[in-house]
């Protein structure tokens, strides 16, 4: 969002000089504590600078396909980076190979490190410190949602001609029918509102919540989720057969989240003296696949394949279940380390140049509005904090436009800012948890190209890099919403609602 660099922002290095002395520049910025350093601060170069805020300048639009494409959106749940079998040959989903092996695997796609703020970003375009949703996700008497100031994906795409269809988990808000997806864009909603439930039943604590359109449909209970939602997906792919009207499907499959829970028969592939939790999560690994096989052969078979786009992606890393999930990145789900937030992913379609392919240019989820946008015939992107990334993903010749982003970034710690970011091959981290030594809360700077395991830290050896990514960082402090996280509200309670979980419990600002 960034083209030039904020007003008062030193531009020669006399100003520069003079910015440190004003400010008081022993590693404190603005009053935010900065990291500290044994040695005293080093001075960063204006050209060092003027790097950085070049690296931020957002790219534009491109021309659109001849015939606006077809864009199917598949989100994962807690799916870790070793939990696919392009990383982990365990892995048995032969679906997602085949899209794989014949289309475009993305190494360096980034995701939040938790699903509401993951999902936020990708219908917003807009980080998620921007929204008031840099923290914990929605719990289930939580009075909010998704910002209503901002326009989502499914609303721009409607204004495109697109049909818009939302399958499986929301998370982004139920208590005011005005947060709920049939309010916010889609045409079409079928799945549930809260976080997690139980994967036949359809149950979280003592309410029911799966809903066909705006009714609760009980006639859900006692098929797996899953299931549900890929039956759901063809009929919509089938009902498109004979339009002319394309559409975007976000297919947000409730795998592999907990409750871990698979029917017996996709246990079959994977021996019985596997760890128990191991072996059913690869379970619902391999059901997922199974419901990404059926959309597949649905394009297929209604004809709308040659002229689709289908991504995948999770919403964020693992549980870290004895560290499988993830390895071998560092960390897990809710940490900013490469294990919350490297998601596996793949982009596949015939309208892709040269494939099979790896890219590996940075990518990160607020990009997915502006590119599908771009791909749908949108000829003026938003300025958010999304690139258009689709010249890049269809012809390897492209470089991605994307060189820094923002892992997350949080200013309501007591004692410290929690943040993350990179530029280019480092990634800078002040605030979070060390997974190795308790109470130490960094910062680390690493070099994820030769070190993407984040083993070594570079602050010692790179200073005036890591305060350069730390005031990078820091200037984005002016910007961040205060959390939206209001106290429960018992009026949510499924009690009031005749043992369903439902809309109509709050107001909206």
């Amino acid at each position: 969002m960034h083209r030039e660099p904020p007003l008062g922002f030193p531009k020669t290095q006399i100003e520069w000089q003079r910015h440190q002395q004003s400010q008081g520049f022993n590693c404190a910025f603005q009053g935010v504590a900065m990291m500290s350093f044994k040695a005293p601060c080093p001075a960063v170069t204006p050209a060092l600078l003027a790097l950085l805020w070049l690296s931020a300048v957002p790219a534009s639009a491109s021309a659109a396909a001849d015939s606006a494409p077809n864009i199917v959106f598949i989100l994962a749940d807690d799916l870790g980076w070793n939990d696919v079998s392009w990383h982990n040959d365990q892995v048995v989903s032969p679906n997602m190979q085949q899209l794989v092996d014949t289309g475009v695997q993305l190494e360096q796609s980034y995701v939040q490190p938790l699903c509401t703020p993951s999902r936020s970003a990708f219908l917003t375009g807009l980080y998620p410190f921007r929204l008031g949703r840099q923290g914990r996700p929605l719990g289930s008497q939580t009075p909010t949602g998704l910002s209503l100031n901002h326009t989502l994906l499914p609303e721009r795409l409607s204004r495109l001609g697109y049909s818009t269809h939302m399958i499986g988990k929301w998370h982004l808000g139920f208590c005011n029918w005005a947060y709920t997806p049939t309010e916010r864009g889609f045409d079409t909603q079928y799945g549930f509102m809260l976080g997690y439930e139980n994967h036949f039943k359809h149950t979280r604590q003592n309410g029911y919540d799966f809903r066909d359109q705006r009714e609760p449909d009980f006639t859900a209970s006692g098929t797996y989720s899953t299931h549900l939602f890929g039956d759901r997906a063809v009929r919509i792919i089938e009902e498109h057969q004979d339009s002319d009207q394309p559409f975007f499907l976000y297919l947000a499959l409730q795998n592999v989240h907990k409750p871990l829970e698979v029917p017996d028969e996709y246990l079959a592939h994977y021996p019985e003296d596997l760890d128990e939790d191991r072996r059913l999560l690869l379970g619902m690994v391999t059901a997922l696949d199974e419901a990404v096989g059926r959309v597949v052969q649905a394009l297929k078979d209604t004809g709308r394949y040659d002229n689709t786009v289908i991504v995948f992606s999770s919403d964020n890393g693992g549980v870290g279940m004895d560290g499988e999930s993830n390895r071998p990145l560092r960390g897990n789900k809710g940490s900013m380390w490469e294990g919350g937030t490297r998601a596996a992913g793949f982009v596949h379609s015939p309208l892709l140049q040269e494939t099979p392919r790896v890219h590996s240019g940075l990518l990160h989820i607020t990009d997915w509005y502006n590119t599908l946008l771009a791909l749908a015939g949108e000829s003026f992107l938003p300025d958010n904090d999304g690139f258009n990334q689709w010249d890049s993903l269809v012809d390897p010749s492209v470089e991605s436009p994307r060189t820094t982003f923002i892992y997350n970034l949080d200013a309501e710690q007591e004692e410290i800012t929690l943040g993350a970011i990179r530029l280019r091959n480092h990634k800078f981290v002040m605030g979070e948890e060390n997974l190795v030594q308790e109470n130490e809360i960094g910062p680390w700077l690493f070099n994820l190209e030769d070190d993407p395991n984040e083993a070594v830290n570079l602050l010692e050896f790179e200073p005036e890099l890591a305060t350069a990514l730390e005031l990078m960082l820091l200037e984005e402090i002016p910007n961040v919403v205060p959390r939206d996280e209001p106290a429960n509200d018992p009026a949510g309670d499924p009690s009031n609602w005749d043992g369903v979980w439902t809309p109509g419990w709050c107001g909206v600002p």
